[in-house]
């Protein structure tokens, strides 16, 4: 009995912390980047890696930059070109990886436009990049995009 409720936890713990990982972003607009989008009937996407520093035993798997990855590949939500919030579930963490970080998880998260009417970017926004227990703190993530060609104030690293 004791190795199937084992067995059990063991199947959970992947899921658990990548539910771990997730948290809220809210993306607003400036007036003209609003605007922009909804006159080309465009959307948005906010995208997420994860990473972290190695533990000494793990160095050989870092990137070309020194991290480890824990996300093979970045989690991308499209959400309406008027903003809005979405979850970041934390979906692509390889729970794995976790175990060659010598500490915490980070979480770098961009937004661009999606692409969809103009095969360039419009947007820029305010971005994440800090550890994801910081980010899950001051959940839901505020990120003010405007216009690339826009006159504005700079983009901001949150948390």
């Amino acid at each position: 009995m004791a190795i199937a409720a084992s067995a059990m936890l063991a199947c959970a713990t992947p899921a658990m912390a990548q539910g771990a990982m997730g948290f809220d972003v809210e993306v607003t607009l400036s007036r003209a980047a609003a605007a922009k989008l909804a006159a080309q009937k465009e959307g948005i996407v906010v995208f997420a890696s994860y990473y972290g520093d190695p533990k000494r035993s793990a160095e050989k798997h870092a990137n070309e930059i020194g991290q480890i990855s824990v996300s093979p590949k970045d989690e991308t939500v499209e959400i309406p070109g008027s903003g809005g919030r979405t979850h970041i579930a934390g979906a692509t963490v390889d729970t794995r990886r976790l175990g060659w970080l010598s500490g915490p998880a980070r979480v770098n998260v961009n937004v661009a436009s999606a692409r969809k009417s103009d095969p360039d970017n419009l947007l820029d926004c305010d971005f994440i990049d800090g550890a994801v227990a910081d980010v899950r703190k001051t959940a839901p993530v505020m990120l003010h995009c405007y216009l690339i060609a826009e006159d504005h104030p700079d983009t901001r690293m949150k948390p």
